[in-house]
C-alpha cells in the first residue's frame, strides 16, 4: 500500500506541476497570439490525445516533464498567412512574457496552495523546550528547560514549524534575538550568537544544531514502519516492535532510544525487543546520512498523543493571501542560499533529491493528511519555479538570460552561440539529474 501511495502521489503531483507550468506558457502565448500546435505533459509514447480547435493535447508515458509546441519558423515551415502568428516574429518582450508564465504560474500555485492551508488552519506543537546540552547555543544564552519560544526576530512561532521555518529565515541576521516564556510566564529576550554555518548541514537538525530537544509527551518506543535496506531493517527490527533496552540501558520512552541513536554512530548496539511477548536481542548498527545517524524506522504514535500540546493556526482569506505569498517569498530566498552554498562548496550536494525521494516524500505526505500533501506540493512547486529560473540553457530560465542579451544589445543571440551553449546546459542538467538518482540510490540502500 506505501508503494501505491508513493506511486500515486508523485504522478499526481508531477501531473498537477507540470500542466500549471506549461499552462502558464500556453496562456500567455494565447494572449500575444501564438498558434499553439502541441499542449503535452510527459515525453514519449502518448497514452492519451485529444484535439481542441487548432491545438493538440497529449498525455505521454514519461512523467518527467512536458512542454507546449508553438508554431515557430526555425522549427518548420510557416505559411506566410500564418507567419504573424509565429512565436519567433513576436516581439523579445513578449517572447520573455510566455516563457517567464511557467515559472511564475509554479509560484502562484504555490501561493494559492499555502493560501488554501492557512484558510483551512494548521495544526501544529508548542516549542517548548524539553532538555538542553550544557555546552548548546540555547544553554549558552540562557534558555531553560520548560521555556516557549515565542519568536524570532520578533516574528511569532507558535508552533514547532514556525520555529524552525523563521530561524532558518533568520540565520544571517546575527545576532538572534528569541523570545521566550518560562513556567512562572516571565517573558525573557536572547541573544544567540551563531558560529557555525547551519545550511552546510541542515540534516542535522535545527534542536541538534542548537543543543536542546523539543519536550512532548512520553511515547512508548514501540516501532512503526521500518525503512527497506535501512539499518534497522538489516538488524530484523518490525513493525510493532517495543524496544525495552539498549546496551543495558532502560529504554522507557522514544526520546531515550533517539539519544543512543545519536551517541552511538556506526556502532553496533545490542537492542532487547519485545515482539508478542517474545523477549528478542537484535544488534543495530546505526548509518550515517550526511553527517546523522539514522536508524531507519518511525515511532508509533499513540491517539490524540498531542491533544493538550497542540495549537490551530487558522487565518482569514486576506490574511492568509498574505501570509502565504510571504511565505513563498521566503522559502524561494532560502533554496537560492542553498543553491549559492552548493555551488560555492559551502554545502553538500548530498541535499540534491531525485524523483524516487520526491516519490517517497509525496506517499508520506499524502498518507498523513490532506494539508501535509498540498504544503509538499507547494515547496516542490516552488522549487520547480525556481529551478526553471536558472540560467541554464534548455532551461526557461537560460532562454530568458539571451532575451535579457537580445534588449540590452538589441538584436538576438547568434544561433551558434545558443548551440554552444545548449551543449553545455544538456551536459548542467544530465549531471545533477545523475546527482540525484545517485542521492536517491544511497539513500536506498
Amino acid at each position: 500500500m506505501g508503494f501505491l501511495t508513493a506511486l500515486l502521489s508523485f504522478a499526481l503531483t508531477i501531473g498537477v506541476l507540470v500542466t500549471i507550468h506549461e499552462y502558464g506558457h500556453y496562456w500567455v502565448a494565447k494572449q500575444f497570439d501564438v498558434k499553439i500546435l502541441r499542449f503535452s505533459v510527459g515525453f514519449g509514447k502518448v497514452i492519451k490525445s485529444f484535439k481542441r480547435g487548432e491545438t493538440e493535447f497529449t498525455l505521454c508515458a514519461i512523467p518527467l516533464g512536458g512542454f507546449v509546441k508553438m508554431l515557430d519558423e526555425r522549427e518548420a515551415s510557416v505559411d506566410q498567412s500564418e507567419r504573424h502568428r509565429a512565436f519567433n516574429q513576436k516581439s523579445v518582450y513578449q517572447r520573455f512574457a510566455i516563457v517567464a508564465a511557467g515559472p511564475i504560474a509554479n509560484f502562484l500555485l504555490a501561493i494559492l496552495l499555502y493560501t488554501l492551508i492557512f484558510i483551512m488552519g494548521v495544526t501544529g506543537v508548542r516549542p517548548v523546550v524539553g532538555s538542553t546540552t550544557p555546552l548548546g547555543v540555547f544553554a549558552q544564552s540562557g534558555i531553560e528547560v520548560g521555556d516557549e519560544l515565542l519568536s524570532v526576530n520578533r516574528s511569532p512561532t507558535p508552533s514547532i514549524a514556525d520555529f524552525s521555518m523563521q530561524f532558518v529565515q533568520a540565520i544571517d541576521e546575527q545576532p538572534l534575538t528569541i523570545q521566550t516564556r518560562s513556567l512562572q510566564s516571565n517573558l525573557t529576550t536572547h541573544e544567540l550568537h551563531l558560529s557555525d554555518d547551519f545550511l552546510a548541514n541542515p540534516e542535522q537538525g535545527i534542536n541538534h544544531y542548537l543543543g536542546f530537544e523539543f519536550d512532548t509527551p512520553s511515547i512508548p518506543a514501540v516501532i512503526d514502519q521500518v525503512s527497506p535496506n535501512s539499518a534497522a531493517h538489516k538488524a530484523g527490527l518490525q513493525t510493532g516492535d517495543l524496544i525495552v533496552q539498549a546496551n543495558a540501558s532502560t529504554i522507557n520512552h522514544w526520546q531515550d532510544f533517539v539519544k543512543i541513536i545519536q551517541h552511538k554512530p556506526i556502532k553496533p548496539i545490542e537492542l532487547k525487543v519485545n515482539r508478542n511477548d517474545q523477549l528478542l536481542v537484535l544488534i543495530l548498527t546505526p548509518r550515517l546520512i550526511g553527517d546523522t545517524p539514522k536508524a531507519g524506522v518511525s515511532v508509533r504514535l499513540p491517539d490524540q498523543y498531542l491533544k493538550d500540546w497542540q495549537v490551530l493556526i487558522q487565518k482569514n482569506p486576506i490574511d492568509a493571501l498574505f501570509a502565504a505569498t510571504d511565505k513563498v517569498y521566503q522559502l524561494t530566498l532560502l533554496n537560492l542560499k542553498m543553491i549559492k552554498k552548493m555551488i560555492v562548496g559551502e554545502a553538500s550536494i548530498d541535499q540534491i533529491s531525485g524523483p524516487v525521494s520526491i516519490a517517497n516524500y509525496a506517499g508520506k505526505s499524502a498518507e498523513v493528511g490532506l494539508t501535509p500533501f498540498l504544503s509538499f506540493l507547494a515547496l516542490i512547486s516552488i522549487g520547480l519555479g525556481l529551478l526553471n529560473l536558472l540560467p541554464i540553457p534548455l532551461l526557461d530560465g537560460g532562454h530568458l538570460f539571451f532575451y535579457l542579451i537580445e534588449m540590452i544589445k538589441g538584436s538576438a543571440v547568434s544561433d551558434t552561440v545558443q548551440q554552444f551553449f545548449a551543449k553545455f546546459g544538456l551536459f548542467v542538467i544530465l549531471s545533477l539529474t545523475l546527482v540525484a538518482l545517485y542521492n536517491d540510490l544511497i539513500r536506498l540502500l
